[in-house]
């Protein structure tokens, strides 16, 4: 250890303080605000939290679909009498390694249902089969974490700025992708995750690169630009001499594992708030080193001292704004605090856009669960007028609200759960048929809606007001006034002549599609929106 270093302090106790004050002490407000952004993470699968259980039943996780029990059974035994799996011992051969199987295989039975259609070549080919789904979750898991670990460098940029400021806007999460940056952080972020793997392959020396290379997404957030061996090199320096200091720091809050795994709500307030900004408060630690060179830090707002410190220190709140380099993630002719303005014709392509994407979910959403493609739509296109009457009420009567985003959020959920439970009454009332039903998912309401419904409807609504209508717009003005207009006539023209067509042959029905109530009230057909019959 030189000179400069031996000067440079490393304080449990202040390190500790401040993780303390910058989560639980600047207001309510901030503290809700960076549990949002956790939340958000969650939900859409980057962070996995003991909280997770609840977060994904919020989610609605159609993956684990009904399959053959008898099916995933043959390929146990198949997997069982080959010679690696003969060769190890018995409790790691059954207790740890055909677990392990048998949760890949069920997580992944959709695609067993679909090599299934042809049992005769699933009978004859089971190791085939099982090939199968193990490179598919190979390549899915690749896949996936490459795309998680590059969308948490939002998360990391949001969590550095909220321990220099008192609201942390939440779409700083989106900073470091502007100006064509995405790309590039996608793939430093592959090759972290691939050189991250390999080294847990060694167990030891996972774990000492864990800490090692712990910085380059925090590194990244800051500085985009930043190449994979920049960025290792780095981080590299900034841990030298200090990973069993962040090893200590970790452990330090081991206690906090108790609540996690006895109340998992726990991990979402309490764990990960702290876990994160843990981290950033050791790369901030870390970054101040005297014998690193300044050249890659370029955030100069991130030299300074923390919120807490400056409040401590005496200066006023509302005189404590840092000016970042990194901008917001700019979508021309849009802003994330203005309200956008629209014409019909952008409108109008905002309904079909909308219906089209609901009808593509709602189609792939029985595909993967049934193995069937079905319409599961009220008319015979390729459109749900729920999502686009939806997307298009948000954005008309809720753009508005960009600048005030509490009163956006809570305003699109109770917009969402009124169109949705009126859609639902209409259609039961006039055709006796139900399109969904959520009579099995917690906190819902005569089954025409649901708390995990509308929180989706919340996020969705939030991606339509901030970056599909702006993009969708853009996309109009692109196209042009006249050749727009032709586009809208033709969409229009095609959507009335679904209409009369449903107005004279009757709604669109079938198996898969909805359920059919008797005169009596009663069930003809119960298909669950996103669970299997029971028998």
């Amino acid at each position: 250890m030189n000179s400069d270093t031996a000067e440079f302090k490393w304080s449990y106790k202040e390190i500790r303080r401040r993780i303390r004050r910058t989560v639980f002490t600047k207001g309510v407000k901030p503290y809700f605000v960076l549990v949002l952004i956790i939340f958000l993470f969650s939900f859409i699968g980057i962070l996995q939290i003991n909280a997770s259980g609840i977060i994904n039943t919020l989610d609605m996780q159609f993956g684990r679909g009904v399959v053959n029990k008898d099916d995933i059974l043959n390929i146990l035994d198949y997997v069982r009498g080959t010679p690696f799996m003969q060769s190890l011992p018995e409790f790691i051969r059954e207790e740890i390694v055909v677990d392990i199987i048998w949760g890949t295989l069920s997580t992944y039975s959709w695609l067993i249902n679909l090599l299934a259609m042809n049992h005769a070549y699933m009978e004859r080919n089971i190791g085939e089969v099982f090939a199968f789904v193990m490179l598919f979750m190979l390549l899915y898991k690749g896949i996936t974490s490459f795309f998680k670990k590059t969308l948490a460098v939002g998360l990391h940029r949001a969590v550095m700025e909220n321990r220099f400021q008192r609201d942390v806007k939440i779409r700083r999460i989106f900073a470091p992708f502007g100006n064509h940056k995405f790309l590039h952080v996608i793939g430093v972020m592959s090759i972290y995750v691939i050189v991250m793997a390999l080294w847990w392959l060694t167990i030891i020396g996972g774990i000492i690169k864990h800490y090692q290379y712990l910085f380059v997404p925090y590194l990244l957030a800051e500085n985009p630009d930043l190449s994979w061996k920049k960025a290792r090199n780095l981080s590299s320096k900034m841990t030298h001499w200090y990973k069993w200091k962040m090893f200590l720091t970790e452990m330090s809050y081991l206690y906090l594992l108790i609540p996690g795994f006895l109340i998992p709500i726990s991990d979402l307030f309490l764990v990960m708030p702290i876990d994160y900004t843990m981290d950033t408060e050791m790369y901030f630690t870390l970054r101040q080193r005297p014998d690193i060179s300044r050249k890659r830090f370029i955030e100069t707002a991130f030299d300074g001292d923390a919120y807490v410190d400056r409040i401590k220190a005496g200066e006023k709140p509302e005189d404590i704004h840092p000016e970042y380099l990194m901008q917001d993630m700019h979508i021309r002719n849009s802003s994330f605090d203005a309200a956008d303005d629209y014409r019909i014709i952008d409108y109008i392509a905002m309904f079909f856009i909308f219906c089209f994407i609901g009808w593509l979910w709602e189609v792939g959403l029985h595909l993967v669960k049934d193995m069937v493609f079905v319409n599961r739509g009220v008319m015979y296109g390729p459109w749900l007028p729920i999502y686009g009457a939806g997307g298009v009420f948000i954005i008309a009567l809720l753009n508005r609200l960009k600048h005030h985003k509490f009163k956006l959020f809570v305003s699109t959920m109770v917009l969402c759960g009124i169109l949705e439970y009126f859609t639902s009454f209409v259609i039961e009332f006039f055709s006796n048929r139900s399109y969904w039903d959520y009579h099995d998912m917690q906190l819902n309401l005569n089954g025409r809606v649901c708390l995990a419904g509308l929180i989706a409807f919340d996020i969705g609504g939030f991606l339509g007001i901030f970056i599909v209508g702006p993009l969708i717009k853009n996309m109009m003005h692109r196209l042009g006034d006249k050749r727009g207009k032709i586009l809208c006539s033709v969409l229009i023209t095609l959507f009335v002549i679904d209409i009369i067509c449903c107005k004279i042959f009757g709604p669109n029905i079938g198996e898969g599609i909805g359920k059919e109530y008797s005169e009596r009230g009663v069930y003809r057909e119960v298909v669950y929106l996103s669970e299997q019959p029971s028998p």
